[in-house]
């Protein structure tokens, strides 16, 4: 269907503002005359309400949770929208956009707008937490080998070491505070020894929780203590370390901004 039924003043509402008379001149007759102009503005002042409670960022990211979640492309809802690409990219960027638009998106997404207001449920989570009885350790060395020492679940500092002995590599916990079609991805990693050099898309943050760590990337090698941090593109070769035998596990936060949102895996 194409934009209709809002006269040559349509470009002047914008989400955020509730339309007015004085905004729209013959707002009045139109909410007492055809039905179908009165429903679609009084849907188009939804709308508007919506976007000043939670505003327009909030609104432009659950907009795109929602898409993605579905495995919508912008083109595809574009076409079933009738509206243009560019326009969903700015409503999901989080710009100021015509009810119109905020109107049609989530028709053809099938969410009315109090869902989108009050998000509850997993295809509109806005937090994640990690709880301590959530930990599960791999070896980041072998992601499909599964659990750590074949033990899901929290394991003991002497467990973790057990592993180690045994022929696991790297520990590392995988931390469920991550968002459903989120693109961050935090870790916690435990050094025993150097890793193995890897590389992915996207960049990553290195926080050192305790210990010393060697932090190698591109070749460029960077010690660092507890409490310091390094941010690395990590599409260059990159590898983490001890910085000496004596710091002996080392346990890094590794938070990385995944390039393509989805589950966890290897490196």
């Amino acid at each position: 269907m194409k934009d209709q039924g809002l006269g040559p003043n349509e470009d002047m509402i914008y989400v955020g503002t509730v339309p007015t008379e004085r905004q729209y001149p013959d707002f009045r007759a139109r909410m007492t005359t055809p039905p179908n102009d009165a429903q679609l503005l009084s849907r188009l002042q939804e709308v508007a309400r919506v976007v000043d409670q939670i505003g327009n960022e909030v609104v432009g990211n659950r907009l795109r949770r929602l898409r993605t979640k579905q495995g919508i492309s912008i083109r595809e809802l574009a076409t079933r929208a009738e509206i243009g690409k560019n326009s969903i990219s700015r409503a999901e960027a989080g710009h100021a956009s015509r009810p119109l638009t905020i109107l049609k998106i989530c028709t053809v997404l099938g969410v009315h707008l109090e869902r989108l207001a009050e998000p509850d449920g997993d295809d509109l989570v806005v937090a994640s937490t990690h709880r301590a009885a959530d930990d599960h350790w791999v070896d980041m060395a072998d992601f499909a080998a599964g659990a750590l020492g074949g033990k899901p679940g929290p394991l003991t500092a002497r467990e973790r070491a057990r592993a180690v002995k045994s022929g696991a590599l790297v520990p590392l916990c995988l931390l469920r505070s991550r968002l459903p079609q989120g693109r961050v991805l935090p870790t916690v990693i435990e050094l025993h020894g150097p890793s193995e050099l890897s590389t992915h898309a996207g960049e990553e943050f290195v926080y050192v929780l305790e210990g010393r760590a060697r932090i190698e990337v591109s070749g460029q090698i960077h010690t660092l203590g507890a409490g310091e941090s390094i941010t690395f593109f990590s599409a260059e070769p990159h590898r983490y370390a001890p910085a000496s035998r004596r710091h002996v596990p080392t346990r890094l936060l590794s938070v990385r901004y995944d390039a393509n949102p989805g589950e966890p895996r290897a490196e």
